[in-house]
């Protein structure tokens, strides 16, 4: 394990559930959440210095999660060991630093876009494979909160590519890669972007409607609309299934006219994911699948996944992509 923050916490449950031994953690040095963390999760072996640990050949897999400046540094120390390496999302800041790491990790790798591996998820990537183009609606209320100070850095705006990222690579999971055919930008009058919206266009003429608006109330979602069908991922963890409308005439008691569309369904997430950190004992599973010899799972984000997912955040804020950090 590298890494040893929050995140890291629900890894190493989510890999001892899987099976797996977390025989060593290694971090920054100075840390000082290492011994603390080493101690909880009773890690025999620790490393001030991540780049100990990497030197050491008995490690059967990785698992790196640290903060998004450092991970493209591990990540090019870690490649050349040639183990499987599960390493949390985005990866990057941008997708031009990315973009290099594609063509030299040449083991196997999974990008940590967990949500992949929802059940909810996987179920509407197949009704969607099983539909003609359809008219999609992603919703990503981001807590992106611009300050009073000066930034000329964009820095308030990382978290769209931080987080935000989760819902376009949910989407090109869903719907196949995207393209960005319009955006409109909101600024206020600092020239701060406050919102966004976009229409997006699959290889297969599906239509995605995005609407970002920063810390609106309201969840993140993608919706799937057909003639007579709609299938509902909202929150992520939750799709809920429509077919049909039933249209209620007005009366004395309700003076308007309700249309209310049917539930057909509703599918949840596993269980393991109500009491684990949703998708993460499934990655942890793969990872393990993957030290035993075998391929990482179809639907598992790979490098160039993250790297389309990046792509599609720098186009959507344009020139408004921070600077900082590169």
């Amino acid at each position: 394990m590298v890494g040893a923050g929050t995140i890291a916490d629900w890894h190493v449950r989510a890999l001892k559930i899987a099976g797996l031994q977390v025989a060593a953690v290694g971090t920054r040095p100075g840390s000082q959440r290492l011994a603390k963390f080493a101690a909880r999760h009773a890690i025999p072996a620790v490393f001030e210095d991540w780049r100990d640990m990497l030197a050491h050949p008995e490690w059967d897999g990785l698992v790196i999660a640290v903060s998004t400046e450092g991970t493209v540094d591990v990540l090019s120390a870690a490649t050349p060991i040639g183990v499987p390496i599960l390493v949390e999302k985005p990866t990057a800041w941008t997708s031009a630093v990315l973009q290099p790491l594609v063509e030299s990790a040449a083991q196997q790798l999974i990008v940590g876009y967990n949500r992949r591996f929802y059940r909810p998820v996987q179920e509407a990537r197949a009704e969607a494979q099983r539909r003609s183009p359809l008219l999609a609606q992603l919703t990503l209320p981001e807590a992106v909160k611009p300050q009073g100070e000066a930034d000329p850095e964009r820095r308030y705006l990382l978290p769209f590519l931080e987080n935000s990222c989760h819902g376009f690579d949910l989407a090109r999971f869903v719907l196949g890669p995207l393209h960005v055919e319009r955006v409109d930008r909101r600024v206020d009058s600092d020239d701060r972007l406050v919102s966004l919206g976009a229409v997006l266009s699959s290889d297969r003429g599906d239509l995605v409607q995005l609407v970002a608006n920063w810390d609106a109330p309201a969840n993140f979602g993608l919706s799937l609309n057909g003639a007579d069908w709609r299938f509902d991922l909202c929150p992520f963890e939750l799709a809920t299934i429509y077919r049909g409308m039933d249209v209620f005439d007005p009366t004395d008691e309700v003076p308007i006219r309700r249309y209310v569309p049917r539930v057909a369904g509703r599918i949840p997430v596993d269980e393991i994911d109500t009491k684990e950190k949703p998708g993460f004992v499934r990655q942890a599973e793969a990872l393990k699948d993957m030290m035993a010899g075998k391929d990482p799972p179809e639907f598992a984000a790979s490098l160039p996944d993250a790297v389309a997912a990046l792509r599609l955040c720098e186009e959507l804020l344009g020139p408004y992509v921070p600077t900082y950090p590169r």
